[in-house]
């Protein structure tokens, strides 16, 4: 994938955020916040001419290289939780999906915004 389309597919997540209730299935809409995430960041790693590889782990290099320190730690914390949600924890409450997206979804993509305006 190149910038344009990892930025297509995180309005892609985006959609489908809006079309779930949050309230109902704040798991998976964790899961995809953190995938909005990953299309986002790796929309910038590319726009920057940069290679963010295959693995969970080498992208969030790419991420700790291109990003500020706070928003690669924000990122780590959106994939550490989506893993929690999906394979560990028998539910997810509303009010932790606010806090992740005001807390780290939307920082990144702030910064994310600055590299590449148009990445929504």
């Amino acid at each position: 994938m190149h910038s344009v389309q990892h930025a297509d597919k995180a309005l892609h997540n985006l959609h489908f955020l809006e079309s779930i209730s949050v309230a109902e299935f704040a798991d998976w809409a964790i899961v995809a916040l953190f995938y909005r995430a990953l299309h986002v960041t790796s929309a910038v790693i590319h726009a920057r001419d940069g290679n963010h590889g295959t693995s969970h782990s080498a992208r969030q290099k790419a991420v700790d290289r291109y990003f500020s320190h706070n928003n690669a730690v924000a990122y780590e914390q959106l994939y550490s939780r989506s893993r929690l949600v999906r394979y560990d924890e028998l539910s997810a409450e509303e009010a932790e999906y606010d806090r992740l997206l005001k807390s780290s979804f939307l920082p990144i993509l702030e910064e994310a915004q600055r590299q590449v305006p148009s990445i929504t």
